[in-house]
């Protein structure tokens, strides 16, 4: 499938470009495609694919032309994940109908849109790829270019400029800081990636993560089993978990079950918005609607919508 980036608002926008920028235009676009796929498929984005999944990343450069008054355009290729991973067998990954329509650049604008248009879902981000996005700011030679990304009107395309960029700094400054806590379930059988481990638990599968190879050679003696582990949670820009640097575990107690539960780290409006996605009712508002704020605690709030 065919996609344009198209440059334009310099003077050196012209057809032309130096062989140290066009790498760094390449590998910052490249680096995007790669971690919004491992978010999708990982639940993390800052997971280094496999070989497999690197050749399911490509994007070919086709063609790179324009004019002093055309700007700059790049044509591009590369193909459907439903041509390169649908029949891959991959450790927790179950590929959607939805990802499966996509290709390593419309990734790339759906990550970019993700960022800077307010009703684009949130939950296609998480820091490391909010950091990526960042550094493809590095591109920009001035601050009148705008870069356009586009498929030829088969996904919703993206223009971007260097103002762009303090939204998504914005956007990074907004997740929740990392905070302590303690969570028990059972480490999955399948590993995901070099010091990155999956947990069971009550609410679901957890991304857990070490940086320390000592912590990675002692827990795997639990695969299979409970345990109970304490350490760093990093959360999404919706305050939903992203994954859990491990700092300790332990063979989980008798009363450590009350630490099954996923940490969130959400406001009031995020847990609402949360809970209407979720689909607790049909139209879960409405139970609240011209009746809160009251007596009702917050908590209660919360019950009234599930």
């Amino acid at each position: 499938m065919n996609y344009d980036i198209k440059i334009r608002g310099d003077k050196n926008d012209n057809g032309m470009l130096e062989f140290d920028r066009l790498n760094l235009i390449t590998q910052s676009t490249k680096e995007i495609a790669t971690k919004a796929l491992m978010l999708k498929i990982r639940g993390f984005s800052d997971i280094k694919p496999d070989n497999k999944l690197k050749q399911a990343l490509a994007i070919r450069l086709q063609s790179l032309q324009g004019s002093k008054t055309e700007g700059t355009s790049m044509l591009l290729d590369c193909d459907n994940f439903e041509k390169t991973i649908k029949n891959l067998q991959l450790n927790l990954f179950k590929p959607t109908e939805d990802l499966l329509k996509l290709t390593p650049m419309a990734l790339v604008i759906q990550t970019f849109r993700s960022a800077l248009l307010e009703d684009e879902d949130k939950d296609n981000l998480d820091k490391p790829l909010l950091k990526t996005l960042l550094k493809f700011k590095k591109n920009f030679i001035s601050d009148n270019e705008v870069f356009f990304f586009s498929n030829r009107q088969s996904i919703p395309e993206i223009e971007i400029t260097k103002n762009d960029f303090k939204k998504i700094e914005y956007l990074d400054d907004s997740i929740p800081e990392p905070k302590k806590i303690i969570i028990n379930g059972q480490l999955d059988e399948m590993k995901v990636s070099k010091n990155k481990l999956g947990l069971v638990t009550q609410d679901g599968f957890v991304n857990i993560f070490a940086n320390d190879n000592t912590i990675i050679q002692g827990i795997v003696d639990y695969m299979g089993k409970d345990v109970t582990i304490s350490g760093m949670a990093h959360f999404k820009p919706n305050g939903q978990l992203s994954y859990i640097e491990i700092q300790e575990y332990f063979e989980p107690g008798q009363k450590d079950s009350f630490y099954s539960r996923k940490p969130v780290s959400m406001n009031i409006e995020q847990q609402l918005l949360f809970q209407i996605k979720q689909g607790k009712k049909h139209n879960p508002l409405s139970a609240i609607t011209g009746k809160w704020p009251g007596d009702e605690s917050f908590d209660d709030l919360i019950k009234m919508l599930e």
